[in-house]
């Protein structure tokens, strides 16, 4: 999997979250189909993930020496969220607690800062120090393999996408919801954090089928619901699996509709061990597994006896 491309309304959005000096570098001399991060720590180098590798940010483009990297200021990551909320923190008060952002075209950004805490509960952040801007790729026909896999006999195999973090899961299950979807299926799109679809106006602004509803910043147990009771799909796709979404995959599962989704682990036996997955992994769920590396290689397993 190797041809990246960035959607138009992607990179017009990351350019009005970072500054100028930025932009004007990565536009005129960054090849910008390569980049799928920008991280920036007030007063530290900036870094970019440029082609699956880590650089700094340099005024000839990037470097692997961090004395040539451009440096952040001070308030740099509080700009960079202010212009993602356009000025407005209480309108992305509830995903900011949470950890992030979602922006247009897709993109994600990860906040770092001080927690305000009411008890155990997290009400606030403040004093913001990194944020983490994550851009999407599509990549037409990089799940042609596993779809094949998946679609089968008429019908739609339980699936799931394992990877470690940042290895294109997303970017998987994306083309992989545009071809089920595209082939005739009605497809339930889960997007918690506004990154499949990235719906703007009441529309997708990323490709994920003509045949795809998208349930948008809703958790997946009440996504999952949703589809079981009200919109009769085919397949429920959602992306990063947690523990508490366990009920819901397997109410969707009895109830004759099939699940797809993704989940942090290096592979099927990291997956198979962690006690938190242990029902998902014992009621046998999943009958189909993809597995992502650091390369972005995409392998496939018919069963976990098979992996």
């Amino acid at each position: 999997m190797t041809a990246f491309c960035h959607t138009h309304s992607g990179m017009k959005e990351l350019y009005k979250l970072i500054p100028d000096r930025y932009a004007d570098i990565i536009s005129s001399r960054l090849n910008r189909s390569k980049i799928s991060e920008v991280r920036i720590r007030n007063t530290l180098p900036v870094r970019v993930c440029y082609g699956g590798v880590y650089y700094y940010l340099s005024a000839n483009g990037i470097s692997t020496d961090k004395q040539y990297a451009l440096i952040a200021g001070e308030k740099e990551a509080e700009g960079v969220i202010l212009r993602a909320c356009e000025h407005s923190l209480y309108t992305i008060a509830e995903t900011l607690k949470r950890g992030y952002i979602p922006v247009g075209g897709g993109i994600r950004v990860g906040v770092c800062g001080s927690n305000v805490l009411s008890g155990e509960r997290t009400v606030s952040v403040k004093d913001f120090y990194a944020v983490n801007i994550r851009i999407p790729h599509e990549v037409i026909n990089c799940a042609a393999s596993l779809y094949y896999a998946v679609v089968a006999n008429g019908g739609i195999k339980n699936t799931l996408i394992i990877s470690p973090p940042g290895c294109g899961k997303t970017t998987v299950l994306r083309d992989l919801c545009r071809l089920i979807s595209d082939s005739g299926r009605n497809v339930l799109l889960c997007d918690e954090k506004y990154e499949l679809a990235s719906c703007a106006d009441g529309a997708p602004t990323l490709d994920v089928g003509c045949n795809t509803d998208v349930v948008s910043g809703a958790d997946k147990p009440h996504a999952l619901s949703l589809g079981i009771a009200y919109m009769r799909p085919d397949v429920i796709m959602t992306d990063e699996l947690f523990p508490e979404d366990t009920d819901a995959v397997l109410q969707a599962i009895h109830s004759g509709i099939s699940v797809i989704s993704t989940v942090h682990a290096r592979d099927c036996r990291d997956f198979t061990e962690k006690p938190e997955f242990e029902r998902l992994v014992s009621s046998r769920a999943f009958s189909v597994f993809a597995v992502l590396d650091r390369t972005m290689s995409l392998k496939v397993y018919t069963g976990l006896e098979a992996a």
